[in-house]
């Protein structure tokens, strides 16, 4: 396995061990959220929820104090995201390389 891949699996990782940690402090996703705000937005019709897109992502949104953006799976964020956990797994190596 090249550097680069072995990176990329280790990202994931990374990524998966920050979302159990976070989860386990109560976040959730924006998508799972399950509050008042999110509710409304759910049960509102089409129209404004075609006007409220045109500015946000429901998705990404911080619907509550607990919604995270970054609570998906590591293959569902986008690349600037994911270059956070390769930064981390970059860095150790690099560390570990040096040792």
């Amino acid at each position: 396995m090249d550097k680069e891949k072995i990176i990329e699996v280790l990202a994931e990782k990374v990524h998966q061990s920050w979302e159990r940690e976070k989860r386990s402090q109560g976040f959730h996703s924006p998508s799972e959220c399950k509050s008042d705000n999110r509710r409304s937005y759910d049960q509102a019709e089409w129209r404004a929820k075609d006007r409220f897109s045109e500015h946000f992502d429901s998705k990404l949104y911080k619907w509550c104090d607990k919604c995270h953006a970054d609570l998906y799976p590591y293959e569902d964020l986008a690349e600037n995201i994911k270059e956070y956990d390769r930064v981390t797994v970059r860095t150790v190596i690099n560390a570990i390389e040096e040792l």
